[in-house]
């Protein structure tokens, strides 16, 4: 019996090592994809700098830095966060001028607040594109792909319309836009960057900046679980 006891008191300890092992390595494994995530965003961003956007214009210079929380999502993240999770979720992608406007504001938000992860997606190429004919009818040059429908569907309340088609139950997804989420639940959706500023090629002013760094931290404290609400827009 005393046998017995010690073999199942030994196969715990075991059990309780080999699942302290994995919980490390796993940990281990997260923490390093992190600090590559990171690094990435930092270099796929600032790898525009100064480089021509056009004949006349040059991509805003941005300094992302080094600890920034982005991690580079699939859709199947995105889609679980959304309908199940809780998180912040960054739409935009690199030669979009607002994004461009947007990205070190949010950056600087999360790190005032706490937050430590911001799920990035790239969803320029999955979008569709559509335009009105000369008898108002909706033409669609590009479907979009099966999960940009998806996606469509997951955010719909919260899109704006697609400009230009003169239907407002036709939504899309414009850049940049930030999608705040607690326990399946959309907090709040920002579009852009702050409303006064039209002009993208134009850097926000020190005051559009706190407008829009305080748009951002209050749905962070919300995703937290610490406060208040707030809206905005303006997209690219």
């Amino acid at each position: 019996m005393e046998k017995k006891k010690l073999f199942v008191a030994a196969l715990l300890f075991v059990t309780m090592v080999i699942t302290l092992y994995i919980k490390v390595v796993n940990n281990h494994d997260k923490e390093i994809k992190s600090n590559e995530d990171a690094m990435r965003f930092k270099e796929e961003y600032e790898n525009l700098n100064d480089k021509k956007q056009s004949s006349e214009k040059l991509y805003k210079t941005i300094a992302v830095d080094e600890q920034n929380p982005m991690i580079y999502a699939s859709y199947d993240d995105i889609k679980k966060v959304i309908t199940d999770g809780t998180g912040v979720i960054y739409f935009g992608f690199p030669e979009c001028p607002w994004c461009r406007n947007a990205v070190p504001v949010l950056l600087e938000a999360a790190k005032e607040t706490g937050i430590d992860k911001i799920y990035y997606f790239n969803a320029l190429s999955i979008r569709d594109k559509k335009h009105l004919d000369e008898d108002g009818n909706i033409i669609v040059d590009d479907e979009g792909t099966k999960e940009y429908k998806e996606l469509l569907e997951l955010l719909y309340d919260d899109l704006g319309e697609y400009e230009g088609l003169n239907d407002s139950s036709v939504k899309r997804l414009y850049f940049p836009t930030v999608v705040f989420i607690k326990n399946g639940e959309i907090l709040g959706l920002h579009i852009g960057t702050v409303d006064s500023q039209t002009d993208s090629s134009v850097a926000l002013t020190s005051a559009q900046t706190e407008e829009l760094r305080e748009i951002y931290s209050q749905y962070m404290l919300q995703v937290l679980g610490t406060m208040c609400d707030t809206e905005h827009e303006m997209k690219c």
